[in-house]
């Protein structure tokens, strides 16, 4: 009984609360729950719940999806979101550029380089205190930076040419001091 009680008091200072801000010009906001905080239903749900016949609800037959339309051989092919809310709706109106090869070349060169350093025994990996070396995996990882390097030099500025270079710099000389 005081549930009941406690939840009248509530719509009615909701209610003169909306009234207010309605003079005031301000937002109307409408609590659209159905439930109460205390876990009962809402009147105006409870109402409408006990009017309804007692009749179980007949479903719509199963529709079978509709054929998509053929795409042409270029467009490539996008998976469709079957339930997409808000927030996808929202992301499938921005178009994502396809990254830059370069920019794609240049995150691989750095995590060649993290794993040089780990398997040249200078780095822990992470998520270890171990430090673990291997020369050999070493070398092709600097190896395949040098080739990464060659292939995209031209196509950088030349603060990130030497950049670059002293990258590889750096890594040539610590294996040759590692492999002493």
């Amino acid at each position: 009984m005081e549930a009941i009680t406690l939840a009248k008091k509530r719509k009615d200072e909701n209610e003169e609360q909306k009234n207010h801000e309605q003079e005031e010009g301000q937002v109307e906001i409408k609590d659209k729950r159905r439930v109460n905080p205390d876990g009962t239903l809402r009147e105006e749900y409870a109402k409408s719940k006990s009017e309804e016949p007692a009749e179980p609800e007949q479903k719509e037959p199963a529709r079978e999806p509709e054929a998509e339309p053929e795409r042409p051989k270029s467009e490539p092919e996008q998976p469709r979101a079957e339930a997409a809310g808000p927030e996808q709706e929202e992301f499938e109106h921005e178009a994502v550029p396809p990254p830059d090869v370069y920019a794609v070349l240049q995150f691989t060169i750095g995590l060649l380089a993290d794993q040089a350093w780990q398997l040249m025994g200078l780095v822990p990996p992470p998520g270890q205190k171990e430090i673990t070396k291997d020369l050999e995996q070493a070398k092709i990882a600097i190896d395949t930076v040098v080739f990464i390097v060659d292939k995209i030099r031209p196509h950088v500025d030349e603060e990130q040419r030497r950049a670059l270079q002293t990258l590889i710099s750096n890594l040539q000389i610590n294996f040759v001091q590692q492999s002493q």
